[in-house]
């Protein structure tokens, strides 16, 4: 079988595996997947815009809009207009939004550690290195 096709297949596997785990832990937040997502972004990006988070996601303009618009009805996210550009919205954290993004870094932690328990420290810098790689085709 071809080397590429497998290599995929466990990717997809271990893509799988963990959204549908992270997807069960987050209904408890009342988040989707992009949402967290989002969240993360934004507390890492402050004062990003939703074009910004359009490319993260690579996901269209109007579904990062409706992602942010949703989250603002959650109280997670609040947008100012930028001094800037006064057609641009940035969005930040709310306290409410930055209480979460503790408790999403935490849990994340918690599955990723479980995932690369079986991993040497430079086993890890290599996976995160071909990942990295990888990432840059997308």
């Amino acid at each position: 079988m071809d080397q590429d096709f497998i290599i995929e297949r466990k990717i997809i596997k271990i893509g799988s595996h963990m959204l549908n785990t992270r997807s069960e832990d987050l209904k408890k937040f009342n988040l989707t997947s992009n949402q967290s997502e989002s969240l993360l972004f934004f507390a890492q990006n402050e004062g990003a815009l939703a074009l910004n988070l359009k490319d993260h996601l690579k996901i269209s303009h109007q579904a990062a809009r409706n992602i942010v618009e949703r989250m603002k009805a959650k109280d997670l996210l609040y947008v100012k207009v930028s001094p800037v550009d006064g057609r641009a919205r940035q969005v930040f954290l709310t306290s409410k939004g930055k209480q979460l993004y503790a408790k999403l870094q935490k849990g994340g932690a918690n599955l990723g550690k479980n995932v690369m328990s079986r991993l040497s420290e430079q086993e890890k810098e290599q996976l995160s290195g071909i990942l990295d790689k990888i990432l840059e085709t997308l």
